[in-house]
């Protein structure tokens, strides 16, 4: 089936990343995907990976010039391709693709992936563009829930997304070694630690905070004899993604806490993201917000880590507080204090949580599984477009 798929973003990450992910899986199920995106990066990309990548501009604001040549391009698709579905995310492929169906005899049921939690204005012009949509596929609860509010219920699916459980799997001994080698740390500590842009909405400063905390309890000589030795955090900040509202810098924070050695700030984009999995005996995700979709919780659960994450966005989707991870309050130091405590006083036997992420990602999670119900949704909305 021909399936066009469009972001607005032009570089890696967030919902592009979801996008040229979203194309690959469906590719490997046998659709014909077809991804527009603006910018060279995923053009590039896309001749690596064997994704067809074509050019739009997608620019946010009122640019009608560029909107018009955009507009050109994706209706000579559509005639020429005759796609089924056609899938956006965010506003302006929404719109240019809402716009550009009309006076089309035959339409491709206009679909939305919706996965972030920014409330939907229920404007005017908000409740004429659904009036053109097929269906919204949403990637957390919380955010159907949302969302339902504004668009028709029966409109609104969730589809949690996959991973794929043969590339991210428990390390061996001998790859934790190797990676932390790599990455330049200790082969003998005990690490907890996590990796995302240098924005407070990660709470990068609230996990810092948790375990100064918890250090004060179980540094010699208060260390619990069962407790790991050398225990250790690392934090990788993708400084290329640092925005408006960034933290200065995470080291400074560390060095007043007076726990340099302890807590190492990594900065940089990590290539292979499996070298960070491999590297850590426990991820946390401490985020405040945000997190409409997780590809972190994904991998590192397939991973076979125990998490401690924020119940927010997806993750009280994909974590399963005591039984796959520890599920902790936004923003709670103490809280999150506590879930780390509880992990290092009880190990090994976290491990099992660690586990138990692993086998629910291959039974629930799988790439092929998502594939399944992303189709079976998708199905389910060819005809309730508007055919007009």
């Amino acid at each position: 089936m021909r399936i066009a798929i469009m972001t607005s973003v032009a570089g890696n990450g967030g919902s592009a990343a979801t996008a040229f992910h979203t194309a690959r899986v469906l590719k490997t199920a046998g659709w014909q995907p077809v991804l527009f995106a603006p910018g060279e990066y995923w053009p590039e990309r896309g001749r690596k990976e064997g994704i067809e990548v074509r050019s739009l501009e997608l620019r946010r604001g009122f640019h009608p010039l560029s909107f018009k040549r955009d507009m050109k391009v994706f209706k000579a698709f559509v005639r020429e391709q005759k796609p089924k579905i056609v899938l956006v995310q965010k506003s302006p492929e929404q719109w240019l693709a809402f716009l550009g169906l009309k006076g089309i005899a035959q339409k491709p049921a206009l679909i939305r992936l919706r996965g972030v939690r920014t409330p939907v204005k229920s404007g005017l012009f908000n409740r004429w563009l659904h009036t053109g949509m097929a269906g919204v596929i949403c990637s957390a609860s919380i955010i159907a829930q949302e969302y339902g509010r504004s668009c028709p219920a029966n409109k609104v699916k969730v589809v949690l997304e996959g991973v794929d459980t043969q590339r991210f799997a428990p390390a061996t001994q001998e790859q934790k070694i190797a990676a932390r080698r790599t990455l330049g740390l200790v082969p003998s500590a005990f690490y907890i630690g996590t990796a995302g842009r240098p924005a407070p909405v990660k709470g990068h400063d609230i996990l810092v905070s948790a375990f100064a905390k918890a250090w004060e309890l179980i540094r010699p000589p208060n260390s619990n004899s069962k407790a790991p030795k050398d225990p250790r955090m690392v934090i990788f900040c993708d400084e290329s993604r640092r925005g408006p509202g960034s933290y200065s810098n995470l080291e400074a924070i560390v060095a007043q806490l007076g726990l340099t050695k302890q807590i190492t700030i990594k900065p940089g984009f990590v290539e292979d993201m499996r070298l960070v999995y491999q590297a850590l005996d426990i991820y946390v995700l401490p985020s405040r917000g945000s997190e409409g979709s997780s590809r972190a919780a994904l991998e590192a659960s397939a991973s076979g880590l125990p998490l401690i994450a924020s119940s927010v966005g997806v993750l009280p989707d994909l974590v399963q507080n005591g039984a796959t991870g520890r599920l902790v309050p936004a923003g709670d130091v103490d809280a999150l204090q506590t879930a780390v405590m509880e992990l290092f006083e009880k190990w090994p036997a976290p491990l099992n949580w660690g586990a138990a992420a692993r086998a629910r990602m291959e039974s629930e999670f799988s790439e092929p599984r998502w594939a399944q119900k992303l189709q079976y949704t998708m199905e389910g909305m060819l005809d309730k477009g508007d055919r007009k």
